[in-house]
């Protein structure tokens, strides 16, 4: 009102074409003034009021939610049809509300890593062939003890609930561990349920030795899948989809490895399609092998392929192929398949990299992966859960299967000082004390073989405290019987194995000591863990296996 009315006034001391002149002038200056004024109040109000917006605010900032993208871009997108009813809340973005401690901010990891620009990137959002490796070298000062042929080839660690988790990560990535996935997050809980949010991340205070990372989400919902990946793209290095996991929640739940046969692989093909071009980093997938479809016993190998295919022209960046369907599992594991790997790779040599996953137990089986498929990594599961320096060249037939590395005794202790750094249960992504617990079975599972005294002191483990005097009760049991660590050998890992594996045996089995401790008088019952789900602790089941530690990804 004042530039319009000074403008009036000037004109009555000018012509009439000025005058003309500065009317339609002033008339433009209000209405751009008006305009900047009305564009300041929505945006104030869209931070305001996270029901009536687009947009949702928190301590990261405004977080765009998928419809606003949609708009920006011009994308018509149809409505997924999800089974679940549940609204996605424009709050869901409003990940972790905590703000930065001073003793955190030392330690709080940089921005995505990749050095790939997105400018690289081809139409249907897929990075260029090369962004892993060049990720790999850019990390490769962190690992000094790697060999120079393996710099630029992925040793990851699997995703794996409740047990590819913060501390445990930290724990391998000691030992040539150079790429290491989260374990596998519901991307619906994710952005709907803060106390699941505030156990899968922490914004501030997380290590920058925790990458390269990338982060595994299950769903089935495109646009749910896509809030919660935008959450986190500025804090990893790639997110992964969940096409893996065998087990019947996962069946319910229509993720995992059954998302492959979702519509025909439709769904998952539509998800990678509609997350690709508009993540800022790469998406990949992680997959089985499609089984029998009943009118054969083979599995569906070239409908895998298919799927494969489908996929890489979607835009997915990187697929790790797990050579197993999702029948086999536990006692019917059986040998990961690497000459299909092999030929999956052959196909997309040139267009992305392929990782390797199944039947690596060593340094030895790792080079022999690489060297039968041409995979550009390996990512392992049970066997580096039992022994985290299993990328080390420690019980391979170079050191007469002996084990070079630090015993198992040291990685239980290890790991729950990182655990009292980074608790799992605090933007860890475990499930606190049942992660710990779980862990220290199988670090320790030849101890808890033989002694009994020990396994129930782990199961009783509902404290920090308890914990280090189960850990310490291993210690004094080795001293007392000499203990020699470069006898140890893989236990928690072939318990299934010697099942299918013909003529199976440990190379270098450890002795079973002459003294063996049992317990002085009966174990008094021990109640669920309250608030656990039906997860907690059980006679059957004392470390929480059958609720998908065991299985969570494998």
């Amino acid at each position: 009102h004042y530039s319009l009315n000074n403008y009036e006034l000037k004109s009555s001391k000018m012509g009439s074409s000025k005058n003309s002149f500065s009317l339609a002038a002033a008339a433009g200056a209000a209405t751009l003034i008006a305009a900047v004024w009305m564009y300041n109040q929505r945006s104030k109000k869209s931070c305001k009021s996270q029901d009536e917006s687009a947009t949702s605010c928190n301590s990261l900032g405004c977080v765009i939610e998928t419809k606003a993208v949609e708009e920006h871009t011009d994308v018509d997108v149809k409505e997924s049809s999800s089974n679940d009813d549940t609204k996605v809340s424009p709050a869901a973005a409003d990940v972790n509300n905590t703000t930065p401690t001073s003793d955190s901010a030392p330690t709080e990891e940089s921005p995505s890593t990749n050095p790939q620009s997105s400018s690289q990137r081809r139409e249907n959002g897929a990075f260029p062939r090369d962004w892993l490796r060049q990720l790999l070298l850019s990390h490769a000062h962190n690992h000094p003890n790697l060999p120079q042929n393996l710099q630029d080839k992925a040793l990851v660690v699997a995703p794996m609930v409740d047990a590819s988790d913060l501390p445990y990560r930290l724990l391998t990535r000691r030992y040539n561990t150079n790429l290491c996935f989260t374990p596998m997050i519901h991307a619906r809980m994710f952005i709907e349920k803060e106390g699941y949010r505030r156990k899968f991340w922490r914004f501030h205070g997380m290590p920058k030795e925790d990458r390269p990372l990338i982060a595994q989400f299950c769903g089935h919902d495109k646009e749910v899948l896509y809030q919660a990946m935008k959450v986190v793209e500025d804090h990893v290095d790639g997110v992964d989809i969940n096409c893996g996991c065998p087990q019947n929640i996962a069946k319910k739940g229509q993720y995992g490895a059954y998302l492959m046969e979702k519509d025909g692989g439709d769904c998952v093909v539509e998800i990678v399609r509609y997350l690709a071009p508009r993540l800022k980093v790469p998406v990949s997938v992680k997959l089985r092998i499609l089984p029998s479809d009943g009118e054969s016993a083979e599995p569906r190998f070239e409908d895998s392929m298919d799927l494969y295919r489908r996929l890489v022209d979607a835009g997915a960046s990187m697929l790790t192929i797990h050579g197993r369907t999702r029948e086999q599992r536990q006692r019917k594991t059986g040998a990961a398949d690497w000459e299909f790997t092999k030929r999956v790779v052959d196909e997309f040599k040139d267009r992305i990299p392929v990782l390797s996953n199944g039947s690596i137990s060593n340094m030895d089986d790792v080079e022999r992966c690489l060297e039968e498929t041409g995979a550009d990594g390996v990512m392992v599961s049970e066997a580096i859960l039992e022994y985290p320096p299993l990328f080390m060249q420690t019980n391979v037939e170079a050191t007469n299967y002996k084990r070079t590395s630090p015993g198992r005794l040291q990685m239980a202790e290890d790991y729950l000082e990182l655990c009292k750094e980074y608790p799992p249960d605090a933007g860890g992504q475990g499930s606190g004390l049942k992660c710990i617990r779980a862990h220290l079975h199988r670090f320790l599972h030849a101890d808890l073989q033989t002694h009994t005294i020990v396994r129930d002191a782990v199961v009783r483990s509902f404290s920090m405290e308890a914990a280090d005097n189960a850990v310490k009760m291993v210690r004094d049991i080795h001293k007392e019987i000499n203990h020699d660590p470069t006898r140890e050998q893989l236990s928690w890992y072939v318990r299934h194995r010697m099942d299918w594996e013909e003529g199976f045996e440990n190379k270098n089995p450890e002795p079973v000591p002459e003294k063996v401790f049992v317990e002085e008088k009966k174990v008094e019952e021990v109640e669920d863990e309250a608030d656990d789900g039906g997860c907690g602790f059980s006679p059957s089941d004392p470390f929480g296996e059958s609720c998908g530690v065991e299985d969570g990804d494998y």
